[in-house]
């Protein structure tokens, strides 16, 4: 199987890329913005693999087609079983225009560009944000029922998912995390 993974060199990402490798016969290639090469080349080591397993394809969510060149987007056309979203900016403090940016433009982006390269499905990793200030159990069914989203997070994870469920024409699959915490070995 062959995967492509955006954010995979945070928290979730960098245990969800070394279960995606502990698969017999797995690639994985990682969207790798500028600066966070060595991040990538860590995540290799904790692996055990080589460039030819993990593959670092630069890019950004903030760029048009990702910033991803035409070489590397053909190699990938037709090949990516899998399409994992996890780069978000999860920062409750930082600036609604950049959220808007990596969340809402950046999901469409990825959208997009799934969709370009023709991968059989895209997971994208939101966040129980996207259901804002509910009060009481919002549930997997539940969407427009989403309430207080005033705030920049909820409101960008909210939209992101949205691009998903009415704009995505691959099969897709949304994750809302609620908290995480931590490793229970190693913190």
């Amino acid at each position: 199987m062959r995967y492509f993974v955006t954010g995979a060199t945070g928290f979730i990402g960098t245990r969800l890329v070394l279960a995606l490798l502990a698969r017999r016969g797995s690639k994985v290639y990682c969207l790798v913005r500028s600066g966070s090469e060595t991040k990538l080349n860590a995540l290799r080591s904790a692996a055990g693999v080589s460039k030819s397993r993990l593959i670092g394809i630069s890019g950004d969510l903030r760029s048009e087609g990702l910033g991803i060149s035409v070489d590397e987007r053909k190699l990938l056309q037709g090949h990516i079983d899998a399409v994992y979203h996890l780069g978000a900016i999860y920062d409750l403090q930082a600036d609604p225009a950049s959220q808007l940016e990596v969340n809402v433009h950046g999901t469409q982006r990825l959208v997009d560009f799934a969709t370009a390269i023709r991968a059989k499905h895209l997971h994208h990793v939101s966040s129980i944000a996207a259901a804002g200030l509910f009060d009481g159990v919002f549930r997997e069914n539940m969407f427009e029922q989403a309430e207080g989203l005033d705030h920049p997070y909820f409101s960008t994870k909210h939209a992101s998912e949205k691009i998903v469920r009415e704009g995505c024409q691959l099969p897709w699959t949304i994750y809302r995390p609620a908290m995480v915490v931590g490793d229970s070995r190693t913190g």
